[in-house]
């Protein structure tokens, strides 16, 4: 179910399931740079029947359970452009990497890029499209400042690693009754 108002959920979108209409409306949200106001005590609930009701309560628990705000800025990339730009920044980086050793010449460098899973979820990868980015689309074109903050201010998904499953009873697959 969707995690903003319980109706049947069609995926992760912005990093959490929710519906189709909690998506859109998220979406909406962040590409107007609406801002709402509660005519009650900003703690309207939210459900299937009552979600139209409120927006500022809706973004409010949308943003509580952790949609990403910067996934709405970017939008998608095509696979073209991904497979572009992730070529570039493996470029940049094996660039990177020769300047490095060239100056410390005592070490051995890998000889292929690694990407290690940090704490938080994500790789090294945004520290590389940082550095690399600087204003530039897959394409090598100037970018907007919402793609460039994209890159700059990458926010994780939330941390779930502290949630309790200890109350998550298993469900059989099937009912099995011994003979």
């Amino acid at each position: 179910p969707c995690k903003i108002c319980g109706d049947k959920s069609s995926g992760i979108h912005y990093g959490v399931i929710t519906c189709e209409g909690c998506k859109g409306f998220f979406r909406r949200s962040q590409q107007s740079n609406a801002t709402y106001s509660c005519p009650r005590q900003k703690n309207c609930l939210i459900d299937r029947t009552s979600r139209n009701r409120c927006q500022h309560c809706r973004l409010q628990k949308c943003l509580a359970v952790g949609m990403s705000r910067d996934a709405v800025k970017f939008g998608r990339m095509s696979k073209k452009q991904r497979d572009s730009l992730y070529a570039e920044v493996q470029k940049h980086r094996m660039q990177q990497q020769q300047r490095d050793h060239q100056q410390q010449p005592g070490e051995a460098e890998p000889l292929t890029p690694t990407y290690n899973i940090t704490t938080n979820g994500l790789t090294e990868l945004h520290d590389d499209l940082s550095n690399y980015i600087d204003g530039h689309t897959p394409e090598g074109s100037k970018a907007d400042s919402a793609v460039s903050s994209f890159y700059l201010d990458i926010q994780p998904s939330p941390d779930q690693s502290g949630l309790d499953i200890n109350g998550i009873k298993p469900e059989p697959i099937c009912d099995y009754t011994p003979a």
